[in-house]
């Protein structure tokens, strides 16, 4: 079984206190006009310390909301690329063949792939645009075998 999924659009904040908290609500960063949002990162460990250009925002000033959307389109997470695989062989003997035994072994992420949570979003934090964990439940490979007798 193979999945493939593409990643949710990162939710931009800021996390300083700029008064506009009032009524549930929240300033999100300035976008600077021209700005490429995109990384030239060349390794993927240069990626995980750098997701998106990160010069491109600042923080709004006192009393505004800031110019960035909630949610930026154009900069997604790491998305789901995971592969796995099953082996079945089942074995019949006996009278009409009633009786027998089903060897089955799996893989679950065979290809030992990391999905990566968001980066940090927070414009006034020192880890803006920085992965440091990944996904909860995201599991490295893992292999079973099961023997199943029938008769």
């Amino acid at each position: 079984m193979t999945t493939f999924q593409k990643a949710f659009p990162l939710v931009f904040s800021n996390g300083a206190p700029n008064y506009t908290t009032l009524f549930g609500a929240g300033s999100r960063p300035n976008f600077v006009a021209g700005c490429n949002k995109g990384t030239s990162a060349s390794s993927k460990a240069a990626k995980l310390n750098q997701w998106f250009n990160t010069g491109c925002f600042t923080a709004p000033a006192d009393f505004t909301f800031g110019n960035e959307a909630r949610v930026d389109p154009s900069i997604r997470g790491s998305g789901i690329n995971n592969f796995d695989f099953a082996l079945f062989k089942r074995t019949r003997f006996g009278p009409d063949e009633r009786i027998g035994f089903e060897f089955r072994t799996e893989f679950f992420n065979i290809f030992n792939r990391t999905r990566f949570a968001p980066p940090n979003t927070s414009v006034t934090s020192s880890t803006f645009g920085v992965v440091s964990s990944t996904y909860p439940g995201t599991n490295p490979r893992l292999i079973q075998f099961g023997l199943k007798l029938f008769f």
